[in-house]
């Protein structure tokens, strides 16, 4: 457990083997979880998993949140649109302005 603690920087999996090294020494789950700010439940499920499946078992198969807003079925990738592509490229429609307006 030390050396994998060591050896992640992950942080997300770092607080993860904290969880589950805490019990170790007779803290509660709500002991822990209000020393990590996570809840009792949290904390449980973290124990439950490496009790499952050993360290292993704490890492993350995906990013937890709200998943990613798509349009259309594809995931915008409006940073990449705005710096390397034209209007036109993405669908707008070129305009030329009369100079004698302004």
């Amino acid at each position: 457990m030390n050396t994998a603690m060591k050896q992640t920087s992950d942080k997300r999996l770092y607080e993860r083997y904290l969880a589950v090294r805490f019990p170790v020494s007779r803290d509660t789950f709500d002991e822990i979880g209000e020393l990590l700010s996570r809840t009792r439940q949290t904390i449980s499920i973290y124990w439950q998993a490496y009790q499952a499946q050993g360290l292993t078992g704490l890492e993350m198969d995906h990013s937890p949140g709200q998943p990613k807003k798509t349009y259309g079925g594809t995931t915008p990738s409006i940073r990449f649109d705005v710096e390397q592509q034209q209007p036109a490229d993405v669908g707008f429609e070129a305009v030329t302005l009369d100079s004698s307006i302004w």
